[in-house]
């Protein structure tokens, strides 16, 4: 199978083909994700590539599954569609795209909206996490069917359509909620 690990950070997992912008070798980060030593992969199963400015190195067709948390909502409106496009282009028929991304919906629980301006909570979403463009479920399924893929399927951790190919979901965090993320299948 050939599957991908985009945005992976430190948590480079063997058997995959980890990419982000460098490599990370932080074994702190590395530990924090609770992974098995054995999973672990090294520099051999990483990429650099900045994936919405570089079409990614695969045929169309070749890929399994992609794999990815809190990593769509860094990208702008611009490069999630560049970033979809690509993803779909690589896909085998039938291939799946998990997203583990936060929601945007999330931000009522933290927001008094009647308040105007004051009552909007920008931190952590925009501030600390420099998050660009947050998602709602909707707006992550038209983004999907408008690049192309056939449906979404919106589920929880670790229950992925895919779930057998895929490592756990370490994100969110415990600074968030899990309700407060979107977990979601793209299926090509």
């Amino acid at each position: 199978m050939v599957k991908l690990h985009i945005g992976c950070g430190a948590r480079v997992l063997r058997d995959w083909v980890n990419i982000d912008l460098a490599y990370d070798s932080n074994e702190t980060h590395r530990r924090a994700y609770g992974d098995e030593p054995s999973s672990l992969g090294g520099m051999e199963d990483f990429i650099a590539i900045d994936v919405v400015k570089e079409p990614l190195p695969f045929p169309d067709g070749s890929v399994d599954v992609i794999f990815h948390e809190d990593f769509l909502e860094h990208l702008d409106q611009r490069s999630q569609i560049l970033f979809l496009a690509e993803t779909l282009r690589v896909l085998k028929p039938g291939g799946g795209h998990r997203v583990n991304t936060p929601s945007l919906l999330q931000m009522r629980r933290h927001s008094d909206f009647s308040k105007g301006l004051r009552g909007v909570c920008v931190s952590p979403e925009w501030d600390r996490w420099h998050h660009k463009n947050v998602l709602t479920p909707l707006s992550l399924e038209e983004l999907a069917l408008m690049v192309g893929y056939s449906s979404i399927i919106f589920n929880g951790r670790d229950q992925s359509v895919f779930a057998e190919h895929l490592p756990h979901e370490y994100r969110p965090g415990p600074d968030r909620c899990e309700d407060e993320n979107i977990f979601a299948d793209l299926i090509k």
